[in-house]
């Protein structure tokens, strides 16, 4: 059974915050990269976003009832945002990259399907997602407890009340295409999202630097099997 909303308790100022640090990233970070090092190929940059979107969170949306908890798997680390106050956590990801989830078939589960299954275990969609093959979300009640226990380390705990909240977002051509906030079951399907585009501010200075080529997925693991097919895809994901 659902709570109420969760959206309205997320203020202007921290959407605000929240949208300036992953702008930063595309209009102040990657052209500063690019003009001091000069790099002859930019396949490392998708990596390179993520970082700098992590390193703006930390130094200029921290403070009071906001902070950034960190949390590794395997050599990756990886930052959540944690709003004690109004008990909710946050984590970054390419709303592509949550297409993907849903139609992987792991032998591990992703830490969003971690987390999601623990903090939001008592929401459900108000509309169910059809697909063309079953999904199967293949993961017993004590493989999520260690995951998630190895991932929180006992600073969030799964009775505190704290649901969960991806922050995703598109860009092209380095701008934010959209962004928005959305509140999944444990199906991944949507309860809730809160569209924050308004929040971003155009980039006037255009990029003088020749743009890196557009690259793969720049999550934590590489999928273990995914379906790209394009005839299927629009069938497939439905968030967006």
């Amino acid at each position: 059974m659902n709570v109420d909303l969760i959206g309205c308790k997320i203020n202007d100022d921290f959407k605000r915050g929240v949208v300036d640090c992953i702008s930063m990233a595309f209009h102040d970070d990657l052209p500063r990269y690019l003009s001091e090092y000069h790099p002859e190929t930019t396949n490392g940059v998708p990596h390179q976003i993520n970082d700098w979107i992590n390193t703006n969170i930390v130094k200029h949306l921290t403070s009071g009832d906001i902070e950034a908890l960190t949390f590794t798997r395997h050599s990756w680390t990886g930052k959540l945002i944690v709003d004690r106050k109004n008990k909710i956590t946050y984590s970054i990801m390419r709303g592509k990259r949550v297409c993907q989830l849903r139609r992987e078939k792991r032998e591990k589960p992703h830490y969003l399907q971690t987390i999601i299954a623990v903090l939001n275990d008592k929401l459900m969609a108000p509309t169910k997602q059809m697909t063309l093959f079953e999904i199967e979300s293949g993961f017993d009640k004590e493989t999520i407890s260690k995951d998630y226990d190895s991932i929180m380390q006992g600073r969030i705990n799964s009775d505190d009340g704290f649901r969960h909240c991806v922050i995703a977002y598109e860009a092209e051509r380095n701008e934010i295409a959209d962004i928005r906030m959305v509140f999944l079951d444990k199906d991944l399907d949507v309860i809730e999202q809160v569209q924050i585009n308004d929040f971003v501010k155009p980039d006037f200075a255009k990029l003088t630097s020749v743009e890196p080529a557009a690259q793969p997925s720049d999550e934590e693991e590489q999928p273990s099997s995914v379906d790209l097919i394009a005839l299927k895809k629009a069938a497939l994901c439905k968030l967006w």
